[in-house]
Parts: C-alpha cells; structure tokens; sequence
C-alpha cells in the first residue's frame, strides 16, 4: 500500500451544460479541466451526467447518446495528463442502462462507479431508464477498442491524492450510503457528482448534508451539481462544496449568469483525516466489521472467439398504424355490439378501428359522466381532425343510450352538443358544406360564425400599436397572419362553451403535436384532447372506415380534398403536407424516432429501401424531410408540456407526463444531421 500523502490539491466545478449539445458540453469540461490545472488541482469533481446533460428523458434510450457520450469521454481522456478527473455519463452493461461516474487519470480510464440509489419520486423518475448498482458488486466493462475497465463499488488510489471514491447524488442523500463503506475501506476523499435541481430551501439542505457526511465520515467531501436550467422544468443553481471533516473549506458562487462554469479548489490536509480516524475507537470496530463481510464474487467474463458482425440492416417494419389490419380472427367479445344493434356486422380487419373508436369513445363517456360535465363544444372546421372527434363523441352518445331510437339520439346529442364553423376570407365553401354536413348527420347544434371582421380589427390595431401594415407578400408576416386566425377561433370557441357550461375539445392530432403543427391557443384550445395519440395517417384511415362501416355519408366530404388549415389565401394552395411532409412519412420517422429510439442516420437507412420509391430516388430530399422532422420535434417539446389531457391509444405517446419525457431544452442533433448529410452525400443523388 502507498503511503497517504500530507496533502492533496482538489477542486470541484459546477457546469451549464446542454442535453445533446456534444460540441459546447465537451468544449466548457475542457475549459474546467485547464481552469483546475492552471490552478494546481490534481483531482476535479465534475458533475453527474455532465457529458450529455442530464435531463435526456427518452432520449437515453437513443443509441447515439450513449456511443457519442463514449466518444467523448474517451477523447477527454486525452486530456487529463498529470490529473484525476472524475465526470458523468450513461453506460449500458450488458443491456441495462446506469447512470455512472467515470475516473479519467492521466490519460486514461481507470474506472467506472455507476450510481447505486436511483432518485425517484416527486420530479424525479430515473429508474424508467436506470438500473441501481448492488453495492459490493464489481464487474468489467468492454470499451469499444477492447480496453477493460473495471465497474462498479470502487476505491481508488492515487500516488499524490490518495485513496478516494465515489457516490453519485442521491446516493449522499440516503441513510445507508455507499460513500460510507468506502470511507470505511480506506477513502479519504469523496466525491459526489450531483444534478440537484433547485427548490427554495434546499441549498441549507445541502450544506447541512455536506458538512454532516464529512464529519461522520472523517473524509474530504467534494461536491457539485449542474448549473441553469437543462430541460425546463428544472432550474440547477450550480451549488459546489468542498467540506473536510465537518467544515465547509470552500463555497462556490450559485445562480451564475455571466459564466458558463464555477469552479473551486482547496488543498486538503489527508494526514489530519488519517489521525482524527485512528483515534475514533467506533471508527475502527467499523472496519473490523466491513473486512468480516462477504460481498460474493464477482461473475466470470467468458470470452468468445471469432467474428460474428454482420453488415445487413433489418428491414424497416410495416408502418405502426396499420399493422394491427393484419388481423385474420374475429374478436367473439364485441359480439354483443352486433346483437345489440350498436354496429353492424364486422370482419377481423375492422377490429382495429373499431378498437381504437370504442376506446376513444368509452373515455369520452367517462369523463363526461364522471366529472358532470353537461356537453361539449367543437370547432368543426370541416377537416380531418374535428370530424373525427366528432363522429367519436357521437359514437360515445350511442354506445351510453343503446336503447334510444335514432331520433332520440338525435335530441339528446343536439341538447349535448354544439360545433361552430368560424370562417374567414381563407376558407373556402366545400368545407363549410363538410362543417354543416356532418353536423346535421349527427344531430349537434351548428352555428356559423363570420370572424373576418375580427381578424381586421387585430391588424388593424397592430397598425396603430406597431406601424407595420401586414400582408402576405411579407414572409416575416405569415406566421402570425396565419396564428390570428386560429387564436380567434380559439377565443370564439371558448366563448361558446362557457355560455353553455361545456366542455371544449381539442383536435391536435399526434403527428401535428411532434412537429408543433399546431397553434398555441389556437386549434390547440380545449380542456381535452381525444385524438392528441392518433396520427394523421391513422386519421385519415379511420375516417374512411367509419364512412363506409357505420354509413356516415358527410364525412365523403371530409376526406374528398387534401388537410388544409385553410389559414392562407386561396391562391397560394396550402395544404398540411405542403407545410411539412407526406403523413405517410412523417408519422414512420416519429415511429422510428421516438419509439424505436433512431437517431437521423439510422431513419435514413432503415427507411430508405422502402421509402425510395415514393422521392423517385431523390435520397437529399429524404434527408431534408428527416432533418425538418427531427428539428421540428425538439423545437416543439414546449407545444407537447402545453397540450390538454389526452388517452393513450398507441403503442407508444407524446405526452409529457405519462409517455414521450423529451427535454424541452436540448442541442437539436446538430452533429447527428451533419453526419447524416456526409452519409448522403456519399451516396450520390
């Protein structure tokens, strides 16, 4: 064993660092790393999953986030000659996911501590990705090149530092810590590499927590957290400590704007901890009671020979929305829908709409009924999305009064419900006609409102209050010439439904939300969201379904012209594909992308061979179409935290709350697009 050195240099930073921003997150932890060298720190404590950033939510389950933040660590490796630096990052073993702090020294990786006590609850959910690490456990870790690393319940020791170790955040936070058993087998020095997201209060939590672990441990404790505001919902003010045995030595700066890291250092007396231990009788008994224990061995790495890679790529899957009309057997529990005259007889491929419709049905029923809430209110704009949630509403009034007639359904369903048509000089007759239509086939209330007046009388005023005469031939003005539009139907709507005491749906469909094709308290108003997890493409098959199915002639009308908000002028031919891409499209690259976890490049080559056809071979097109895909949906995650209550129907959602945890705030594959234009690129057109 060497001998503990007197002293030991070491410094600990916090960092603001962004989810995915590879470049600016590798370029602030070098900086800290020459900011703690210039200094004379040999050992620096950087924060948990700071390579990355920490609040990934799904994107974790990315392949690319754990091979680039592989990547890097290794490359930061390079730069730790003379210095121990310990940083965060997500590691898989052996297909499990941990959260882990890494030992870089001189070069090289010498280990890996993943985090034993996984913070879940409140804000915090990490054992959807993570799993805890057994304490005592130690394994081996391949890294790609062949290297070995160890893995697991660490103590390290250093010629200069010392014996020191790690205990990642939560794990300081719990009465039986790991940072204890290892102060216990000889660590001097601890560092706990945190994200602690700030609360009123909590940094007295902290600095309490902090000075009591470093007195009961008799160690240095070095501790750090992340600094400003990751993915929203979390702000990180960038607490750092370095305390020893009982006493705070240093206290950085907190809520830091004008800098992109705080950094502090402190020299550690380590032959004083050696003494204030030797004479703590308690202290030794511990010791004696650690060695006595048996952690069990350690599992044995089995190494196969040969080359087994293959270089194929898995065929791409029928596109999610339409594989459930491959079913061939009927389904004997909905028979009690045909016996009691509720639907016709079906075959097996109509199970899946009519799954999906009793579904939607069944939760609009119950929320109604379960919350008293008297009605609803609809803009019907005589397009896809509010025809479908209008003919579901209908279906959940006929479902709840099975034995009413059709006429007193009629009566019930027009005392119950209430759509508007809200025009302007952009709209055009055949969807009015498709509004009234399938209003008058259903049996709600319709009412027409003429808004063109109004949107005058914005632009009108927005003259007065900023000189600036709109118009259309302006490219800067479209958006919000488009979004008055939509606000004014919102605000009309709501109108509506608060004289009648109703309650108002929402019509944004799950492909519109990935993309933000949607305007915020606009057609996005309502207090609820049925269709919010059904995709466009499924929109527009089960519109046509329940047309030929259930005998609704109006909605012939519906699906007779392409999707248009119909928020621009006639002659310049909007229409929603134009806007953004084929459905058909963009609801597989949200396939790929959020379910299968696809970075670019791998959309681009697992759709391709299928999708080459449909861009006549154009693969730049392709490309362009994934790269306004993938930006639009991370530019959009603050539309999806916005979205009204909606029912999970898919195999997979968007919603923030209970499916698709995307960070509002991230890097949007900024190097991940670039890599899939040099992949283009080489290929020719």
């Amino acid at each position: 064993m060497a001998l503990t050195p007197r002293f030991a240099h070491v410094a600990a930073a916090s960092i603001n660092q962004t989810v995915g921003d590879w470049k600016g997150n590798r370029r602030r932890i070098l900086e800290v790393i020459q900011a703690a060298r210039s200094r004379g720190a040999t050992l620096l404590a950087l924060p948990e999953m700071c390579i990355p950033g920490y609040s990934l939510g799904d994107r974790l389950l990315m392949r690319g986030t754990l091979e680039r933040s592989w990547a890097m660590l290794e490359e930061l490796a390079t730069h730790t000659d003379g210095m121990v630096v310990v940083v965060g990052l997500p590691l898989r073993l052996r297909g499990v996911l941990h959260n882990c702090a890494a030992v870089l020294a001189d070069g090289r990786i010498v280990g890996l501590v993943p985090k034993h006590n996984l913070a879940t609850g409140d804000v915090e959910y990490e054992n959807r990705w993570y799993a805890g690490w057994p304490l005592g456990r130690v394994d081996t870790f391949e890294a790609p090149d062949g290297t070995v690393i160890p893995v697991g319940s660490l103590v390290f020791e250093a010629h200069g530092v010392g014996r020191f170790a790690v205990e990642i955040c939560e794990d300081g936070w719990i009465g039986l810590r790991p940072g204890s058993v290892y102060a216990l087998a000889g660590a001097q020095i601890l560092l706990n590499p945190s994200a602690s997201w700030f609360t009123l209060g909590k940094h007295r939590v902290r600095r309490n927590m902090v000075t009591q672990i470093s007195r009961e441990d008799r160690c240095a404790y070095l501790y750090t957290s992340l600094l400003g505001c990751d993915a929203t919902r979390l702000i990180f003010d960038g607490s750092v400590f370095i305390a020893a045995d009982g006493d705070i030595r240093t206290e950085g700066r907190r809520f830091v704007f004008s800098e992109e890291y705080e950094l502090v250092d402190e020299v550690i007396d380590l032959e004083h901890l050696a003494h204030v231990r030797m004479e703590a009788g308690s202290w030794r008994e511990q010791v004696q009671a650690l060695e006595r224990g048996d952690a069990g061995p350690a599992p044995t790495l089995v190494s196969v020979p040969g080359n087994f890679k293959s270089d194929a790529v898995a065929p791409a899957q029928a596109p999610y929305w339409t594989a459930g009309t491959q079913v061939t057997s009927p389904d004997q529990s909905l028979d009690w829908l045909v016996e009691a005259g509720l639907v016709p007889q079906f075959a097996a491929t109509d199970l899946p709409h009519l799954e999906l419709e009793l579904a939607l049905a069944l939760a609009l029923r119950e929320y109604l009924e379960k919350t008293g809430i008297p009605g609803v209110a609809l803009a019907l704009s005589g397009g896809r999305d509010s025809a479908m949630c209008a003919v579901l509403l209908h279906r959940a009034f006929r479902y709840h009064y099975p034995e009413k007639s059709a006429e007193e359904l009629r009566a019930i369903v027009r005392k119950r419900f209430v759509t508007a048509y809200m025009s302007t000089a952009n709209s055009g007759s055949a969807t009015q006609t498709a509004a009234e239509a399938l209003a008058d086939e259903i049996g709600a209330e319709h009412l027409l409102g003429r808004i063109q007046s109004a949107v005058d009388t914005h632009h009108e005023l927005i003259r007065d209050m900023m000189g600036v005469d709109l118009s259309w031939d302006e490219p800067t003005h479209d958006i919000a010439m488009q979004n008055v539009q939509a606000r004014l139907r919102g605000s009309l709507i709501w109108m509506v439904a608060n004289l009648r005491n109703f309650l108002l749906m929402s019509t944004s469909n799950k492909s519109e939300a990935a993309v933000g094709y949607a305007t915020m308290d606009g057609d996005t108003s309502g207090g609820i969201s049925p269709i919010a997890d059904v995709p466009k493409s499924l929109v527009s098959l089960w519109l046509a379904w329940a047309r030929d199915f259930h005998g609704y002639e109006s909605l012939r009308h519906v699906t007779a012209a392409p999707p248009t908000a119909e928020l621009r002028p006639p002659d310049r031919a909007q229409t929603d594909e134009g806007d953004l891409m084929p459905f058909f499209v963009l609801d597989q690259l949200m396939f790929h992308f959020v379910q299968k976890g696809q970075g670019p490049l791998e959309m681009f080559q697992s759709l391709w061979p299928q999708l080459r056809e449909s861009y006549k071979g154009d693969a730049r097109a392709f490309a362009a179409d994934i790269k306004n895909f993938v930006r639009k949906v991370c530019f959009a995650q603050w539309k999806r935290e916005r979205f009204a209550i909606s029912f999970r129907v898919t195999a997979f959602d968007l919603d923030p709350k209970t499916g698709f945890r995307f960070p509002p705030v991230q890097a949007p594959f900024r190097e991940e697009l670039d890599e899939l234009d040099a992949y283009v690129r080489s290929l020719g057109r």
